[in-house]
């Protein structure tokens, strides 16, 4: 590692790796993941090569495989979308109504009413936070 960081939070994990907290996985590890995966290589046995957990491995694969990307997620991503006074209103309405209705139920209600389609619909946990 870079001998000017003074203050390294990190740590090596299960495998032996070595890594830093809060920091995506460098480039070239990235690079190699792929490589070995492209050559029919399991992640298991990438995970043990190159040392980076399972988890990881699969994380960047999938993404690979999702938008052709290896470069790490941007933190925060997207605005998160806000229900309309119309979704709200419907939420609060069978809350109400309906106390012991899971936020799943709600959700599918909305979706089955066409109050959202499934681009627009509210995530269960911002459900549940409408009182």
């Amino acid at each position: 590692f870079d001998s000017h960081v003074k203050s390294w939070h990190g740590g090596v994990n299960q495998l032996g790796g070595v890594f830093i907290n809060g920091r995506p996985l460098p480039h070239m590890v990235r690079q190699r993941i792929v490589d070995l995966a492209q050559r029919g290589v399991r992640p298991c046995e990438i995970s043990r090569r190159l040392r980076v957990s399972h988890g990881c491995v699969s994380k960047i694969l999938a993404r690979y495989n999702e938008t052709g990307s290896i470069s790490p997620g941007v933190i925060g991503g997207s605005k998160p979308k806000v229900a309309t006074p119309r979704v709200v209103q419907m939420i609060l309405n069978l809350k109400h109504s309906n106390p012991t209705m899971f936020a799943w139920e709600i959700r599918d209600r909305l979706l089955l009413e066409r109050v959202c389609d499934h681009d627009s619909v509210p995530s269960i946990s911002s459900i549940n936070r409408y009182r």
